[in-house]
């Protein structure tokens, strides 16, 4: 069930009418039972490996308040037990197909093909939620969830079931608990955030991505520099266009049931360095690397060093940080290449931070603001590379993109719609106000409305619609 079909707008439309006919208990049993019918549309095999996370993780986390050295081993054993599932489901083909391969070179021979395990959708989300709620227990952070139906809904809520936002218990679970109104105000935003996401998904990034011939990501080196550029430069805002608009999507469904998400993206491709950058794109996946891997690593290298800014500190966290990022995204050396650049970019920019204070983007002058977003954008768009293709294309399309061909260009359609991409997202950051287009001249709003309308009719008629690409995570 997409969510960019008339099935889902059926599916929730139903769920609402519903909702709002319920006392706020029946609510959040109903939301359950919703969430539930709308994970088994997708596979009721996935379904099982949610309950059981979810009942092994209430039991834990329950039991997580006794004696120091047993809760210590009940963490332990949660962290393995969610780690366990996702390294079979999602990494078991990875090692065993290059075992396979490494076999092969040494000269021995195997009849064993590689295996195809199916991934259960959104699984590499819930579990990292799921991990972050019992480490937050046993550090004290949160207190257990006492009623099984209510930690149920955290981890099958359906809006955010599929591709994130990563929640946490201490945040979302309050929600979930406390009495949940909509009014005029939430019901308009809840739209435009719809409407926003729609375009996000629909206009830009599966227009961009059908501009994109395949053979580009296969055989680059066939084809000339400028549409190389072109391309890659495509699927730089296809990827983010396409992630940003579900973000934008279920916040706004959520929000109709009077449950508001996090922000997960702000204008990243305006980022004027590598930290703000990740604090920007991917925000509740970015702050829980922080949290539960680059703060840990931070502090006990600090522990071993008297200064607090040292080469080890300034180098082993974000390396290490970010390779973890690209393994969660998938196991394959061209993820882990790419998590690998954005952790030397991470130090690069911090090895100043040794001998003399870090100055913040918006204390320096608007010129070197300017020249730093640039440069942030060129390296990240590099990046993408391996991020989409395996390591051999990857090797091969950087060469194509520096090694100079003839200079015909015939991709203006992909310039148009980029220019579009970004002019989204510059009245967005220039804004600070996801919901700006409000606040414009009511003739305004109202021709914006019929073209965006307009422009998803278009679009879907031509038949370009793609699955969301995080789905795949």
């Amino acid at each position: 069930m997409q969510i960019t079909s008339l099935l889902f707008a059926g599916f929730v439309v139903i769920a609402l009418v519903i909702y709002y006919l319920l006392p706020h208990r029946g609510q959040n049993y109903w939301l359950l039972l919703v969430s539930y019918i709308f994970y088994i549309s997708w596979s009721w095999q996935f379904t099982l490996v949610l309950v059981f996370l979810t009942l092994v993780n209430f039991i834990l986390a329950y039991k997580l308040k006794g004696e120091e050295k047993i809760s210590k081993g009940l963490l332990w054993t949660g962290i393995f037990l969610n780690i366990l599932t996702l390294v079979f489901f999602k990494y078991s083909g990875f090692f065993i197909n290059n075992f396979i391969a490494l076999f092969a070179r040494l000269g021995v021979a195997s009849q064993a093909g590689g295996i195809n395990i199916l991934l259960p959708v959104g699984l590499s989300f819930y579990v990292l939620g799921s991990i972050s709620y019992l480490i937050d227990v046993s550090r004290g952070q949160v207190q257990p969830v006492s009623d099984l139906a209510d930690y149920a809904l955290y981890m099958a809520y359906f809006p955010k079931l599929l591709s994130g936002p990563i929640e946490r218990v201490r945040t979302f679970m309050p929600k979930l608990l406390q009495p949940r109104q909509v009014d005029n105000k939430v019901f308009t935003n809840s739209l435009i955030l719809i409407l926003i996401g729609v375009v996000r998904k629909v206009v830009i990034a599966d227009t961009l991505a059908a501009m994109i011939p395949l053979e580009a990501f296969q055989t680059p080196q066939a084809f000339n520099t400028l549409n190389v550029w072109a391309w890659l430069i495509a699927y730089a805002f296809s990827l983010y266009n396409d992630f940003a608009g579900y973000i934008d999507i279920i916040r706004g469904v959520s929000a109709l049931f009077g449950i508001e998400l996090s922000v997960n993206f702000r204008t990243p491709y305006f980022s004027r360095n590598f930290t703000e950058f990740w604090n920007h794109w991917h925000i509740t996946l970015s702050h829980w690397l922080r949290d539960y891997i680059y703060y840990p690593i931070t502090r006990a290298l600090m522990k071993r060093s008297k200064k607090q800014y040292n080469i080890m500190t300034i180098v082993i966290p974000p390396v290490v940080t970010m390779l973890a990022s690209g393994l969660w995204h998938q196991a394959s050396w061209s993820l882990l290449l790419w998590g690998g650049l954005h952790g030397i970019y991470q130090v690069v920019e911090r090895i100043p931070s040794i001998w003399q204070p870090i100055i913040s983007p918006d204390n320096q002058p608007r010129w070197r603001q300017i020249l730093s977003g640039l440069a942030v954008f060129f390296l990240a768009i590099l990046a993408w590379v391996p991020f989409r293709m395996d390591l051999s294309v990857s090797l091969k399309f950087w060469e194509r993109l520096f090694v100079l061909t003839n200079f015909r260009f015939r991709e203006w359609r992909i310039i148009i719609v980029s220019l579009f991409a970004i002019g989204l997202d510059a009245i967005l950051y220039f804004s600070r106000d996801e919901f700006v287009f409000l606040h414009w001249p009511r003739p305004v709003r109202a021709a914006l409305l019929a073209l965006a309308v307009i422009t998803i009719f278009l679009v879907t008629r031509a038949d370009t619609g793609l699955r969301f690409i995080y789905q795949g995570f």
